[in-house]
């Protein structure tokens, strides 16, 4: 007779060695839930954008995404340094329940942090609502398309992204925390809820109104997560405060600048291809640039799970100088981010170009399947600096600041001058060119030579 207690037993142990092998934590398996949820939640909203909106509207839809990205401008990479100075900090304190307890001058950093980061964050998003939705407006008139009502959506939506924006750090320090089971789980939680509210407003008909739906999903669900889950876990930071503060000149300007400057060029290097073809080859095409750029993204989000929830380790096996283990960590990480990328992306490239053969509808909304492969090459490519990116910043520093405003730079050019020229082919081959020529050789020098002389 079997004892159904030793059968459970040994297939719960069976099982949790399939998903360490994989590299399955629960911190990965909800980012892996929430990337899966997105990829089918995207493809149904593929369907109702080709359905319900015409390919002018779909066009500004995928626009205002690319203009909303120009935070970047004004956050000045701020969001990145706070996690990796958090978890730094963190390597010396823990929870107690919901309370933050440990070393008290590491206590008393944090909260000089947070009390800083605050005021940062309400300046920078006050003036990017006013400048991105000054020269948003701006672009948006230019167009010939005067039957497609913008104007007040777009406000909404920017006034809306600026009050995320100010919220944004918070959730950088809940990630650099550690917080990332919990973290993950509520962005599964939020995405169902936000793509459910844009379905239901798809079939209502609501047009560019689906954009306001989207993000107000995102305001006030972040509302509810810091306010509701967390309020105890930042009351108890700030009532630490002492005499031990992070000074911004030496503990954080020295990453943020660099971090700004290729923020400032990521922009041209990742959000301008949709703006390019909106003005140069008409709102149509520009929404055949979104909808593909959004599908690949959801892939490479999907490969970064396995890095992006280990930084917060990262950065404290790099305080407590454990490199051996930071390596070994990192390395599979990264083995099984850029093998899922791949395999990921080659299963899209075949799904679109057979439903294309067969002539299915919604493969006219995306570009065709040489641009798609091409900008699949580029992005499964920039999936192994973005490795490495996050293992040297771990260490505290930014030594990509030359490689990321040159390449940025380079693509930014390129993509202007072919993507007018040339449109989607000439925007993905310049691409694609600059990462696997560029990019990705001296990304790989940096990281062996950095990593050599930092842990010597």
């Amino acid at each position: 007779m079997i004892d159904m207690k030793s059968y459970l037993s040994v297939y719960s142990l069976t099982l949790q060695r399939i998903l360490d092998k994989a590299g399955l934590d629960q911190a990965v398996i909800f980012t892996l839930l929430t990337r899966a949820w997105q990829a089918m939640a995207g493809l149904v909203s593929l369907f109702l954008i080709a359905r319900f909106l015409s390919p002018e509207v779909q066009g500004y839809y995928y626009t205002f995404s690319s203009l909303l990205a120009l935070q970047a401008f004004v956050e000045l990479g701020l969001y990145v340094v706070i996690v990796n100075l958090v978890s730094r900090e963190w390597s010396k304190l823990q929870l107690d329940g919901a309370v933050v307890v440990g070393e008290p001058a590491a206590l008393s950093r944090l909260a000089s942090l947070i009390r800083f980061i605050n005021k940062w964050y309400s300046g920078v998003s006050l003036l990017f609502v006013i400048g991105v939705g000054i020269g948003g407006h701006a672009f948006f008139a230019q167009s010939q398309n005067a039957n497609v009502a913008w104007i007040a959506p777009w406000w909404t939506v920017v006034i809306l992204a600026g009050v995320q924006l100010w919220m944004m750090p918070m959730l950088s320090v809940l990630e650099g925390c550690n917080q990332v089971v919990e973290f993950n789980r509520f962005r599964l939680v939020q995405t169902v809820v936000e793509a459910i509210t844009i379905w239901i407003l798809f079939v209502a008909g609501a047009g560019l109104w689906v954009a306001v739906g989207s993000i107000t999903v995102k305001v006030g669900s972040t509302l509810i997560f810091l306010l509701g889950k967390y309020r105890r876990f930042f009351q108890s930071i700030l009532a630490g405060a002492g005499n031990a503060t992070i000074r911004w000149r030496d503990d954080v300007w020295p990453m943020q600048w660099r971090l700004a400057a290729q923020g400032a060029v990521n922009y041209l290097a990742l959000s301008l291809f949709t703006p390019v073809m909106f003005h140069y080859h008409g709102a149509k095409t520009a929404g055949q640039m979104g909808m593909t750029l959004q599908v690949i993204s959801v892939v490479q989000l999907m490969g970064l799970a396995w890095v992006q929830t280990k930084v917060p380790l990262f950065g404290m096996l790099a305080a407590k100088r454990d490199y051996a283990e930071l390596d070994r960590v990192w390395r599979r990480a990264s083995r099984l981010s850029l093998s899922f990328t791949v395999a990921g992306g080659l299963v899209l490239w075949l799904a679109v170009f057979v439903l294309g053969e067969v002539d299915f509808s919604i493969t006219s909304r995306m570009l065709g399947p040489l641009p798609m492969a091409l900008f699949l090459l580029g992005y499964c490519l920039l999936q192994i600096t973005n490795c490495q990116v996050a293992y040297l910043r771990a260490h505290g520093k930014e030594p990509f600041l030359v490689l990321g405003v040159l390449g940025g730079l380079f693509i930014g050019t390129s993509v202007y001058l072919f993507g007018s020229t040339y449109g989607p082919i000439g925007a993905a081959t310049s691409f694609t060119a600059v990462i696997a020529l560029f990019t990705v050789p001296f990304g790989s020098y940096i990281w062996i030579q950095k990593r050599k002389e930092w842990q010597s």
